[in-house]
């Protein structure tokens, strides 16, 4: 069985002790049934920290024990994601985490449902990333995605993606994911339920991105996720 895994984000540090949050405390004494002398890994901004734990009855603690840096992806996938209905976005967000994604893209798209501003767009994003660092500490990766706040795909700085751009979308022309070839870093972007509209489409193809197919079946949005970014980082990591 895997070490139990904690975001030490959310954690406070003094010397080589942690301090570690209710949250975390509250699932690693009651759900993993950890106790004092117990390792655990923690994961921090692409380091891998090994711990050992203490339990008390004012708080829970962990002492630093060694550390390694997680090695570099040998591909970084840059995820373009439309805003979903809550229970799909998350699975989206969580296929994104475990299939190494590095940084994620919102794009508030016109056939997207969902319409976050203001205070419930900064409660959405706080609550998505605990989402993926939820799916990282599941998947055992050291470094979360980067999450960006939603734009409308034609407000996109294009000049900072990757030379590499895909997107999902019906097309004649369309190139099978199986056969997409490159190097170091690529865009994918995945639409919304009711797919790009003819706008947004156009604005893709105008600015560089190959239309993908992602097989035979029509996919929900959340699986197209996991399918283009599982395969992308699969076929063109060499490791």
């Amino acid at each position: 069985m895997s070490l139990p895994r904690l975001r030490l984000e959310r954690c406070r540090k003094e010397g080589r002790l942690w301090l570690i949050d209710e949250e975390q405390a509250h699932h690693l004494s009651h759900v993993r049934r950890c106790a004092t002398g117990d390792f655990a890994e923690g994961l921090l901004d692409g380091t891998k920290i090994k711990l050992r734990l203490r339990f008390s009855a004012d708080e829970t603690s962990a002492e630093e024990v060694s550390r390694c840096e997680e090695a570099s992806p040998a591909v970084e996938i840059e995820l373009l994601l439309a805003l979903l209905k809550s229970e799909q976005f998350d699975e989206a967000l969580r296929f994104a985490a475990e299939t190494g994604v590095s940084k994620i893209r919102l794009l508030a798209c016109e056939r997207s449902v969902p319409k976050y501003e203001g205070v419930r767009l900064a409660e959405k994003m706080s609550r998505w990333r605990r989402v993926l660092d939820e799916s990282t500490k599941q998947a055992g990766a050291a470094r979360a995605p980067q999450l960006c706040e939603p734009v409308k795909p034609a407000e996109l700085n294009v000049a900072s993606l990757p030379q590499t751009r895909l997107a999902a979308m019906f097309s004649q022309e369309a190139l099978n994911i199986r056969d997409v070839k490159f190097d170091g870093s690529a865009a994918v972007a995945i639409g919304p339920e009711g797919d790009w509209s003819s706008e947004e489409s156009r604005f893709f193809l105008e600015n560089g991105f190959a239309p993908i197919t992602l097989g035979r079946r029509i996919l929900r949005a959340s699986t197209a996720v996991a399918v283009a970014c599982g395969v992308l980082s699969l076929i063109n990591d060499a490791g």
